[in-house]
């Protein structure tokens, strides 16, 4: 529907890529079962971290336990689904990330207070994603 329920941003510190996504991943389902969601439609650009939220693939050492985390806040009375999204697709999830990289602590907030970050949100309410660009 278009509509800002939650976001959020944190620094996760000199961390590899995987261990930030999925860090970000638990924080996010954390922060919406806190706010009374149960139903939720979990999007990633990352491969490892939606595959191994989904059961498809053997879970890196390095994020077993955010995996596990994750699993268990899911399976207490919450529906999901799990999907793999490309990149070019994911420029909200981008845009807070690059917040994160430039605060010293975390956000959430149920406000979108920027014109750029409402900008990709309704880009992507209409379906209207920049194209994936050929190697």
């Amino acid at each position: 529907m278009g509509k800002l329920l939650k976001v959020g941003a944190t620094n996760y510190g000199i961390t590899s890529i995987v261990v930030a996504e999925a860090g970000a991943l638990r924080d996010g389902v954390s922060a919406a079962i806190q706010s009374g969601f149960n139903s939720l439609w979990i999007e990633g650009d990352n491969t490892t971290v939606i595959q191994a939220l989904a059961g498809k693939t053997q879970v890196s050492w390095k994020i077993t336990t955010i995996i596990e985390d994750i699993r268990t806040w899911l399976n207490q009375n919450t529906q999901f689904q799990v999907k793999h999204i490309y990149r070019e697709t994911n420029k909200a999830a981008d845009w807070l990330s690059k917040i994160g990289h430039s605060i010293t602590n975390s956000f959430v907030s149920d406000v979108c207070f920027s014109q750029a970050f409402r900008t990709f949100l309704e880009a992507d309410v209409v379906g209207r994603t920049l194209a994936r660009r050929g190697a």
